[in-house]
C-alpha cells in the first residue's frame, strides 16, 4: 500500500536534484537535462571551456540555481574568438544626422583590431562636394578612463586625413578597407561614423537569448567562485558595438534572476541585462511596431568585479530597445577602467544603492533614457581629481535619462 501511495505522489511534491559538475565535464549537457528546479554546482577548479549555445559558456532556459563554490572559475579557454575581417558600423551614438548612408567595403587585412572614425567635416555649396574626415584607432577596449591604449595610428576619435571630398564612389582608407557614401552633398556638419573591425562576443552565463517565447523565470547564479572571460587572451568585441561581451548577461523574456556573491573578471562588462525588440530601429531610440520581449525583476548584489581593462554593469541597452524594469543593483565591489555602473535605455525602475566604487572613468553614468530610479549610499573610492559619484546625460537626439532620488553618495577623497 505504501508503494501505491508513493507512485501517486503528484511529480511537483518531489525534491529538486542536484547535479556535480567537476573541472573537465560539460556543463551545457548538464544544464541542458536538468529539471526545472535543479540545482547546478560547479566544483572548485578550472572549468574551461569556449563559446557553444548562443555565444554562451553556459546557456540557461529554465528555472534552476547555479553554485560556483569557492576555488571554481568558469573560464573561457585562451584563442576561442579571433579577429574577424566583417564591420560592424555604429551610427546611432549621434542621432543628428540627416543622411546615414555610409557603406563600407574593400578588403580588411586583419593585421590587428581596428576601429575607424569618419566624420563629415563641410557641406558643400554651389554643388561642391561634402567634404569629410577619418582616422583609425588600434585596439577595441574603451579609452575613456584608465584603459591602456594600444600604440599606433591616431587615439580614438581622432580624424587626422582631412578634407577629403565625397565622391560617390568607393574612397580607400587603410588597412584595405573602402567607404562609399550613397550622395555627394547633403550631409550636415559634424555628423559621424564609427567602423569596428573586431572579435566576435561571447557571455560566461547567459540566461534568455533575446526573442525566446516562452519567460524563463527563477535562475539563481551565486556562490564564492569566478567567472573570468579571459579577454587577455581572447579578441574581445569592440566598446562601441551592439554585442559585447559579459560574465553574465539577462537578456529578453526573463524574470526574477538574482546574481550574488560571485567574482567577475577580465571582460568588457560583468553583468548586463536588457529586453529585445522585433521592430526596427529608428534613430534616438525610437523603433517601429513590433513585438517587445521584456526583462524584469533582476537582482544584483554582494559581487565583485575585478576588471581593469573595462567596465561593470549595464542596465539597458540602446541597440536592444525592449523595456527593462525593476532591477537591483546593490552593495557590489567593483574596480574598472571606465564607467562602472550605468543605468541606460528603456530601464524603468532601479536601485543603485551601497555599492564600492574604484573607476578609472566615471562611477554612475545614468545614460541615455532610464527613469524612476534611486541612487543612494555608494562610495567612489581612491579617486583624488574630484569626480562626482553620479553623472546624467545623453548623445545628441537621445531623450535624457529622468533624474533619479540622490542621496549620501560620496567621494572619500573629496573635501
Amino acid at each position: 500500500m505504501r508503494i501505491l501511495i508513493g507512485l501517486l505522489l503528484p511529480l511537483s511534491v518531489l525534491p529538486a536534484a542536484e547535479h556535480l559538475i567537476a573541472p573537465g565535464n560539460n556543463p551545457q549537457a548538464v544544464v541542458d537535462g536538468a529539471a526545472p528546479g535543479d540545482r547546478i554546482v560547479l566544483l572548485p577548479g578550472t572549468h574551461e571551456h569556449r563559446p557553444g549555445r548562443h555565444r554562451a559558456l553556459l546557456y540557461v532556459d529554465k528555472s534552476l540555481e547555479i553554485e560556483l563554490q569557492k576555488g571554481a572559475t568558469l573560464r573561457m579557454a585562451d584563442h576561442s574568438t579571433e579577429l574577424e575581417a566583417t564591420p560592424e558600423i555604429t551610427t546611432d551614438q549621434d542621432a543628428g544626422k540627416k543622411l546615414d548612408d555610409l557603406a563600407v567595403g574593400g578588403e580588411f587585412d586583419r593585421s590587428r583590431p581596428a576601429v575607424f572614425t569618419v566624420v563629415m567635416e563641410t557641406e558643400g555649396a554651389n554643388g561642391e562636394a561634402d567634404r569629410f574626415a577619418w582616422g583609425v584607432s588600434h585596439g577595441v577596449e574603451n579609452p575613456e578612463g584608465s584603459t591602456k591604449i594600444v600604440p599606433g595610428g591616431s587615439k580614438f576619435g581622432e580624424t587626422p586625413h582631412r578634407g577629403v571630398s565625397v565622391t560617390g564612389d568607393w574612397q580607400e582608407l587603410a588597412h584595405g578597407v573602402k567607404v562609399r557614401f550613397g550622395s555627394r552633398t547633403g550631409h550636415n556638419k559634424g555628423s559621424r561614423w564609427f567602423v569596428t573591425y573586431d572579435g566576435p562576443e561571447a557571455y560566461g552565463i547567459r540566461i534568455g537569448h533575446g526573442r525566446q517565447r516562452e519567460v524563463i523565470a527563477k535562475v539563481r547564479v551565486t556562490g564564492k567562485g569566478t567567472i573570468d572571460l579571459n579577454s587577455s587572451s581572447n579578441v574581445q568585441p569592440g566598446f562601441l558595438v551592439k554585442n559585447i561581451n559579459a560574465c553574465v548577461l539577462i537578456h529578453g523574456r526573463v524574470r526574477g534572476v538574482t546574481v550574488e556573491g560571485i567574482t567577475m573578471l577580465d571582460t568588457n562588462r560583468s553583468v548586463m541585462c536588457y529586453g529585445e525588440h522585433s521592430g526596427s530601429f529608428l534613430p534616438g531610440g525610437a523603433v517601429t511596431e513590433g513585438e517587445s520581449f521584456d526583462a524584469e525583476d533582476i537582482t544584483i548584489q554582494r559581487t565583485r568585479t575585478l576588471n581593469p581593462n573595462g567596465a561593470a554593469y549595464l542596465l539597458g541597452h540602446p541597440s536592444f530597445r525592449g523595456q527593462l524594469r525593476n532591477v537591483k543593483c546593490n552593495h557590489n565591489y567593483m574596480e574598472t577602467a571606465v564607467t562602472a555602473i550605468e543605468p541606460n535605455f528603456n530601464l524603468d525602475g532601479y536601485e543603485v544603492i551601497g555599492n564600492v566604487i574604484k573607476s578609472g572613468g566615471l562611477a554612475i553614468h545614468c545614460w541615455r533614457h532610464s527613469k524612476n530610479g534611486v541612487i543612494s549610499g555608494n562610495l567612489r573610492i581612491h579617486d583624488n581629481t574630484g569626480k562626482s559619484v553620479v553623472e546624467l546625460g545623453a548623445p545628441r537626439g537621445w531623450a535624457q535619462p529622468e533624474p533619479p532620488l540622490m542621496r549620501d553618495n560620496r567621494n572619500h577623497l573629496n573635501p
